[in-house]
C-alpha cells in the first residue's frame, strides 16, 4: 500500500528525470547545481581498530543523482577481505501482512471536514505552500495528514531535482552475498497496532518541519549534499549533512524521528534500542573478526557526540577519512 511507504520516507521510488531549476535563497549563487554522473566512489570509510582487528564503516546519505551509480573498489576489496557485514534496516517501511494493511482506509487522508491548515501552525502552512508552488508539486495537500503532506513534497521534489532515493546498505548486502560473506542485519520496527495508531494520530508541525527546512532553499542544499557524497568530499559533508540530510542527521531523536515513531517516548526507545544494538555488534566483531564492514547513516559518524565518539570513549582507535 503506497501510504505505508510514504509514512517512513523509505523505499520510495523516484523514477523519471524531470529536472527543475529553482533559485536558491541561501546566499549561494542563484545557479542550478550540476549533478555528477557516472560511477563514483563515494566517501572513504571510517576505520575502527582493536589491536589488529578492524571495523570499516561506510556512511550513507538518502539522496543520489539519478544517473549516478556508487562503485567503490576500495569498499569492494575490504568487503571481500572481511568475515562479516553489518547493516541496520530499521528505517525501511514496515512490511505488514496484506490482510492487515487492507483494513486501513486512506490513512493518509484527514477525517472528512478537516483540513491540513487546521493542524499546523500558520507559519508552517505558508512555508509548505511556498515549496509546493516553487517545485510545482501536483495534488491537493489540504486533505492530507501532515506526515502525508511532507512525504508528497519530499518525493515530488526528488523528481524535480533529478535525484533518487539511495541505500548503500542494499548494495553492500548484495555484494556480500555474492562474495559469500556473512550478513548480519538487525531492525527495530513498530507492531502493526502501533503503526496503525500512529497513522491516525500523527499531527502538527513536527511531521513537516524537517522536510520544510531541507527543501525551502530551492533544493540547492540537497543537491550539493548528493554531489558531495558522490565524490567523497568529507569536508563538504560535515557542513551539509546536519542541515540537509533527512533521516539520522544527528545522534539522537529529533522532531522528525518523533513524528516518524509516534511521539517522544517511542522515539527515545527506538534510538536507544538501535544504538545499543550497533555498539553491541561492533564490539562483538572487533573481538571475533580480523576485518568487518558496516554501513550506517553518515550523520551518526559525523556528529561530535555520535557513534564514532561512543567507540572512542570505549577505548577503540578511530581513524576518520579526510
Amino acid at each position: 500500500m503506497p501510504s505505508i511507504a510514504l509514512l517512513l520516507f523509505a523505499g520510495f521510488a523516484v523514477a523519471g528525470a524531470r529536472t527543475g531549476k529553482p533559485a536558491s535563497d541561501t546566499g549561494e549563487p542563484a545557479l542550478d547545481v550540476v549533478l555528477v554522473r557516472d560511477e563514483l566512489p563515494g566517501p572513504a570509510l571510517w576505520k575502527v581498530s582493536s589491536g589488529d582487528h578492524v571495523l570499516w564503516i561506510q556512511g550513507e546519505v538518502a539522496a543520489l543523482p539519478m544517473r549516478m551509480e556508487w562503485r567503490s573498489k576500495e569498499f569492494e576489496r575490504l568487503l571481500k577481505e572481511s568475515q562479516e557485514v553489518i547493516v541496520d534496516d530499521s528505517d525501511r517501511a514496515p512490511d505488514f501482512p496484506r490482510r492487515e494493511v487492507e483494513r486501513l482506509t486512506n490513512p493518509q487522508k484527514l477525517p472528512r471536514g478537516q483540513t491540513l491548515q487546521e493542524h499546523v501552525s500558520p507559519g508552517m502552512y505558508v512555508r509548505l505552500e511556498a515549496i509546493q508552488e516553487t517545485f510545482d508539486i501536483p495534488g491537493d495537500l489540504e486533505s492530507e495528514r501532515p506526515w502525508a503532506a511532507a512525504s508528497r513534497l519530499y518525493v515530488g521534489v526528488f523528481y524535480r531535482l533529478d535525484l533518487r532515493n539511495f541505500r548503500a546498505r542494499e548494495t553492500a548486502t548484495k555484494l556480500a552475498r555474492k562474495a559469500k560473506v556473512r550478513v548480519t542485519m538487525f531492525e527495530f520496527k513498530p507492531t502493526f497496532a502501533e503503526h496503525r495508531d500512529y497513522l491516525k494520530s500523527a499531527w502538527g508541525d513536527e511531521c513537516l518541519s524537517r522536510v520544510v527546512e531541507i527543501l525551502e532553499d530551492g533544493g540547492f542544499g540537497i543537491r550539493r549534499l548528493a554531489n558531495a557524497w558522490s565524490i567523497g568530499d568529507i569536508d563538504q559533508l560535515r557542513n551539509l549533512v546536519p542541515a540537509h540530510e533527512l533521516t539520522n542527521a544527528h545522534w539522537g531523536p529529533n522532531e522528525f524521528t518523533m513524528c516518524l515513531r509516534g511521539g517522544p517516548q517511542r522515539a527515545r526507545e527506538y534510538f536507544e534500542q538501535r544504538t545499543t544494538a550497533w555498539l553491541r555488534e561492533s564490539e562483538r566483531v572487533l573481538r571475533d573478526h580480523r576485518s568487518t564492514v558496516a554501513v550506517m547513516p553518515i550523520g551518526w559518524l559525523l556528529a561530535p557526540d555520535g557513534y564514532v565518539a561512543q567507540l572512542r570513549a570505549r577505548g577503540y582507535e578511530v581513524v576518520e577519512p579526510e
